[in-house]
């Protein structure tokens, strides 16, 4: 996992892979932060290499949201608006499913361990998280209260890193 923002994106974008920096790129130049909610195809046929969802919700208690991750594209997660908490873990093999999505909506959500030690970051607008398949993760998280967040989640096919 990346974490970031964009006070420091131009000094730290050497160290992240091609794809990723694209990826901050598209959202900064396409002032994608003022887009309407909705899906922007970015690289490949129909977007299929990396595309970006515009969205807004509402956070709500950690226990409320389901661990998650993904197969074939890596998350950024770049926050627009409001604030909330991403927790995450690393993918191991004891992780228990509870609903294998993989094949149609590349997305797998777990069970909650309470024996997982997940790390928790609080994001606020300019920064970012970036989430690769490896890293089990539980976005939208409120800190204190539920509020409504506007976020950029651009994903990143593997063929791309």
């Amino acid at each position: 996992m990346i974490i970031s923002n964009l006070e420091h994106f131009q000094e730290e974008r050497h160290l992240w892979p091609s794809a990723v920096q694209r990826g901050i790129d598209y959202i900064v130049n396409r002032n994608l932060g003022e887009a309407e909610l909705g899906r922007y195809d970015l690289e490949g046929d129909n977007g299929v290499l990396m595309y970006a969802n515009v969205q807004e919700s509402v956070t709500r208690p950690f226990e409320e949201q389901v661990p998650e991750s993904h197969a074939v594209y890596t998350d950024i997660q770049f926050l627009v608006s409001g604030e909330e908490k991403i927790c995450f873990y690393k993918l191991h093999a004891g992780a228990k499913v509870l609903d294998d999505k993989f094949a149609t909506h590349d997305i797998a959500f777990y069970e909650s361990d309470p024996a997982e030690q997940e790390t928790a970051i609080l994001l606020k607008p300019g920064m970012f998280a970036v989430c690769f398949p490896s890293d089990i993760h539980r976005p939208n998280c409120a800190i204190h209260e539920g509020q409504t967040i506007k976020k950029i989640v651009v994903k990143v096919h593997k063929d791309l890193l």
